[in-house]
C-alpha cells in the first residue's frame, strides 16, 4: 500500500472528538444521505450574545459533504454555559454518532 493510501486510511479513520474547546454533531444530507461529522470550536466558531452581558452564543455554519454539492446550513443557539438551546438544519437533518460510525463501516 502506498504512503499516500496509507496515510488517507489514517485520517478517514478518526472521528472528531469533543473536548474542552469542541462541540461536535452530525448532520445527513437529504440529497445523498451522507451522513458528516461537524466539529465546532468554541473558542472561534461561535458568536457571543449579549444583554447586560454574555446571555448564550449563536452558530451559524455551513457543511458539505463529499458525496454531492448540496451545502446545509447548520443554526444553533446556546444558552451561557454552552448548552444547546435551539437547533436547525436546511437541506438535512441532525444524526447520532451511531448513524455516523455505521455510515462509516459501510463506506469502508
Amino acid at each position: 500500500m502506498s504512503l499516500w493510501r496509507r496515510l488517507g486510511a489514517f485520517l478517514r479513520a478518526r472521528a472528531p472528538t469533543e473536548d474542552d474547546t469542541a462541540i461536535v454533531f452530525y448532520v445527513r444530507c437529504d440529497r445523498c444521505g451522507e451522513v458528516i461529522a461537524v466539529r465546532v470550536d468554541r473558542r472561534w466558531d461561535l458568536v457571543q450574545e449579549f444583554d447586560d452581558g454574555i446571555v448564550g452564543y449563536s452558530l451559524h455554519k455551513e457543511v458539505l459533504g463529499s458525496r454531492c454539492n448540496r451545502l446545509l446550513t447548520v443554526r444553533m443557539t446556546f444558552d451561557r454555559h454552552y448548552a444547546l438551546v435551539e437547533r436547525e438544519v436546511e437541506g438535512g437533518r441532525f444524526a447520532t454518532r451511531e448513524e455516523y460510525d455505521a455510515a462509516r463501516t459501510q463506506r469502508g
